[in-house]
């Protein structure tokens, strides 16, 4: 894939490109990073996609996919998964018939979709069929969120975030302060389950506290590890797999979302509620800020395109693909 290479007029219609989408934080947020950072960095760049925008991955052909939720009602049916051109900004609808499409995971021949109760996959074709709904998995389901590929193709990893119902103050929306007495109230119940292409299903990461709601999901480097966004107290939790020992890594990363990690070991995390994307070494220290002020419920999942040097954030509140260049 070709590296863009960015002049000032291109900065400068980008930034004002995301004035027009997503008011002036996140294009303030992207003029500080290309000044601070340089000519060897380019601004952030955001493109409109469609409503409520939530994950984002790279499929067949190299193309990338996103779940579009569409309204924010449950059971309205106008959920799709659309193509995304990064370099342009086109988009085209690929699937309908979705109700809140949410994780993507490509195996490398079908693309698995999350959408609240049941597990979606889908043909190169666009042919759909349900991989896996309530009556397969053995507890109830709730909320599923993210989504994850297993190495090899023959599974992926989806994210029930349990009690997630109970880890907001009704009045404001907002987080209950994690030394609260409601925070301590919520019961674990998130899991992480294992969904074989043809339907077989098997949990893997069983409730803790240091899990409590879990949301992003991606294979880590260790082998047999799985590394866990846990969205109420921002936890980054290494689970090996083979044992179910939880080790957190990191925290204080509230309403953590989206989640990856580099070859180089280096892992992005990104924040729903503080419109926020981070990235640190593969130990949880050296915390640096890639993105930031895009405001409330926006920043959700995200995809890590190493061989683009980007990550591609999903803005859901604006409807929008925030492009990050990485050094």
């Amino acid at each position: 894939m070709n590296i863009r290479t960015w002049s000032s007029r291109t900065l400068l219609v980008a930034t004002l490109a995301a004035v027009a989408l997503t008011g002036p934080s996140v294009a303030a947020s992207a003029q500080v990073q290309g000044e601070t950072a340089g000519s060897a960095h380019a601004a952030p760049v955001t493109l409109p996609v469609g409503p409520r925008p939530e994950s984002i991955t790279k499929g067949w052909g190299g193309k990338f996919y996103v779940s579009i939720q569409g309204a924010p009602a449950l059971g309205l049916n106008d959920g799709e998964i659309r193509t995304f051109d990064p370099e342009t900004g086109a988009t085209t609808t690929f699937v309908t018939g979705l109700d809140n499409p949410r994780g993507l995971a490509f195996t490398g021949k079908f693309l698995v979709v999350t959408d609240t109760t049941v597990v979606w996959i889908i043909e190169r074709s666009g042919a759909k069929r349900i991989l896996a709904g309530p009556s397969a998995f053995p507890h109830p389901t709730a909320f599923f969120n993210d989504a994850a590929p297993e190495s090899g193709g023959k599974a992926v990893y989806v994210s029930e975030m349990g009690h997630r119902e109970l880890m907001r103050d009704p009045a404001t929306g907002l987080l209950w302060p994690t030394d609260s007495p409601q925070a301590i109230a919520i019961p674990p119940a998130s899991r992480v389950y294992r969904i074989t292409v043809t339907g077989q299903v098997t949990e893997v990461v069983n409730p803790s506290r240091k899990v409590l709601v879990m949301n992003g999901i991606t294979e880590a480097n260790t082998y047999g590890h799985l590394l866990c966004a846990e969205f109420f107290y921002g936890n980054i939790v290494d689970v090996d797999l083979r044992t179910n020992k939880k080790t957190i890594i990191a925290t204080g990363f509230r309403a953590a979302d989206g989640l990856a990690q580099g070859h180089d070991g280096t892992i992005y995390v990104s924040s729903f509620d503080d419109g926020r994307v981070w990235k640190m070494d593969r130990d949880g220290e050296n915390p640096q800020i890639l993105l930031q002020d895009v405001g409330f419920q926006t920043t959700a999942d995200l995809y890590l395109d190493e061989k683009g040097k980007r990550l591609l954030q999903p803005d859901t509140a604006h409807g929008a693909i925030i492009v990050i260049p990485l050094a």
